[in-house]
C-alpha cells in the first residue's frame, strides 16, 4: 500500500458535516466514467480510496499532462486518498479484501469476467460482506453478448444514436464526454439509493450502469419521437426539432444563442425586436407551424438581429424575458462573475488552478475540492 497524498486546498469550509461524512468507499476503477461517480461520493464526504494497479490509473496519461498527471485524472480523482495494490499478487487481493471488510461501497468498472476472477462480482461480495454496496459500470450493460465489450465514451455516442443527431451537415461526438460523466452520475445517484435503503435494512445492494444504457435513457425523446411521426431522426445543429425560433442566430457583430420553448415566449420576442406583425402570419401561430417553417423565420429573425450587436441584443430579449445568451468556450468561465462561486481554488503542483466544484449548493455552500499538491 502507498501512503495518502497532502492535499492544499483554499475554499470555504462546511460548518456541518457534508452528508456522506463516515461512508468509506473503496473506489477500484480506472478512466473516467467510473472514477468520476466516486468523485462524486468524495465530494459528498464520504472517505473514497482509489485503487490503482503499479503502473497507474489510465487517465493519468490523457493529454494535457502537467508534472506527468493529467486534466483528466485531475477532475475525476480529485478528494481521494490513494493506493497502489498488483491484484495478481495473493497478499494485494488480501490487502483488498481486508478494506471491503470495514466499507460501505465498491466502485468498480473491472469487467465482468475479471471481477469473477478476483472473486468480486456481486454475489460472491453479498456472501462475503452482506453490507456493502457494489457499484458497477461497464461499456455495454447486461447483454451477453456484449457483457466484456469495451467501449469509450464516444464509441458508445455513436451506437445509441448521440452522434447521428449531432452536428449539422456531418454528425458530430458530443464536446464533452456525456456518457462518461453521464453513466458515472447515474452510478453514484444509485448508491446514494443504495446507501439509504442499507441505513433501514442494514444490508447492501448491487447497483450497475453502463455508457450504453445511458445513451439509451438520453435518446428517449427521440425514440418516442420517431415512434409518434414514423420519421427518421434528423441533426439540427445548434437547434431543437421540438422549438422554434431555437439555436444560434447571427447578430452585427457575432452570434448568440436563444430557446423559444412556447407562444407566450415567441410573442415577447417578436415584440422586443420590432416585429409583432409575425404573430398573425399562420405558418408562426403555434410552435407546430414555427418548426414546420422555421427555415423561413430563422431567415426573418436574422435580418432583424442584424441591427444589434450580440451585448445589446442579448440584454434587449432578457429585458423581454426571452431566454438568450452570448456564445463563449470553456475557458471564458474562467472570467464568468456568475461562475465564479463555483470554481474552487486548488493548488496543483504549485500552481494555483480554477476547478468547478459539484454543481450543489448544501445548505448555500458548494462542497470543497482537494487536489493532490
Amino acid at each position: 500500500m502507498c501512503v495518502d497524498f497532502q492535499y492544499s486546498v483554499n475554499v470555504p469550509s462546511h460548518e456541518q458535516p457534508l452528508p456522506l461524512a463516515g461512508v468509506v468507499v473503496v473506489d477500484l476503477s480506472s478512466n473516467i466514467a467510473a472514477p468520476f461517480s466516486a468523485a462524486i461520493l468524495a465530494d459528498l464526504g464520504a472517505e473514497v480510496i482509489h485503487i490503482e494497479p503499479p503502473a497507474g490509473d489510465d487517465s493519468r496519461r490523457m493529454s494535457p499532462t502537467k508534472d506527468d498527471v493529467s486534466a483528466y485524472f485531475y477532475v475525476v480523482n480529485r478528494n481521494k486518498s490513494f493506493v497502489t495494490l498488483d491484484l495478481r499478487l495473493h497478499i494485494d487481493r488480501e490487502n483488498l479484501f481486508e478494506m471491503l471488510a470495514t466499507a460501505d461501497v465498491l466502485v468498480s468498472n473491472l469487467r465482468p469476467h475479471k471481477l469473477a476472477d478476483l472473486g468480486l462480482d456481486a454475489v460472491a461480495l453479498s456472501s462475503a460482506f452482506p453490507g456493502l454496496v457494489t457499484a458497477f459500470l461497464n461499456a455495454y450493460g447486461p447483454h451477453p453478448d456484449e457483457l466484456d465489450q469495451p467501449g469509450y465514451d464516444g464509441v458508445v455516442q455513436a451506437r445509441t444514436g448521440i452522434i447521428g443527431v449531432t452536428g449539422g451537415t456531418e454528425p458530430a461526438r458530443a464536446g464533452v464526454s456525456i456518457l462518461d460523466m453521464g453513466s458515472g452520475m447515474w452510478l453514484a445517484i444509485g448508491v446514494l439509493a443504495a446507501l439509504y435503503q442499507k441505513s433501514i435494512t442494514g444490508l447492501g445492494s448491487s447497483i450497475s450502469t453502463s455508457l450504453f444504457e445511458t445513451g439509451v435513457n438520453w435518446s428517449a425523446y427521440h425514440l418516442l419521437a420517431h415512434q409518434f411521426t414514423g420519421e427518421a431522426s434528423t441533426r439540427a445543429g445548434t437547434g431543437h426539432p421540438a422549438f422554434s425560433p431555437y439555436g444560434l442566430f447571427p447578430t452585427r457583430d457575432g452570434q448568440i444563442m436563444i430557446g423559444v420553448g412556447g407562444d407566450a415566449v415567441f410573442t415577447r420576442l417578436v415584440s422586443s425586436i420590432g416585429l409583432p406583425d409575425l404573430l398573425a402570419d399562420p405558418r408562426f401561430a403555434t410552435n407546430s407551424s414555427r418548426v414546420a417553417h422555421q427555415d423561413e423565420l430563422k431567415e426573418i429573425i436574422s435580418l432583424a438581429f442584424a441591427n444589434y450587436s450580440s451585448a445589446e441584443l442579448v440584454k434587449v430579449l432578457r429585458l423581454a424575458d426571452v431566454p438568450a445568451d452570448l456564445l463563449a468556450m470553456p475557458e471564458d468561465l474562467l472570467n464568468d462573475p456568475a461562475a465564479s462561486q463555483q470554481l474552487a481554488k486548488v493548488v496543483v503542483s504549485e500552481q494555483h488552478l480554477l476547478m468547478p466544484s459539484l454543481p450543489l449548493r448544501i445548505n448555500g455552500q458548494y462542497p470543497a475540492i482537494k487536489f493532490p499538491s
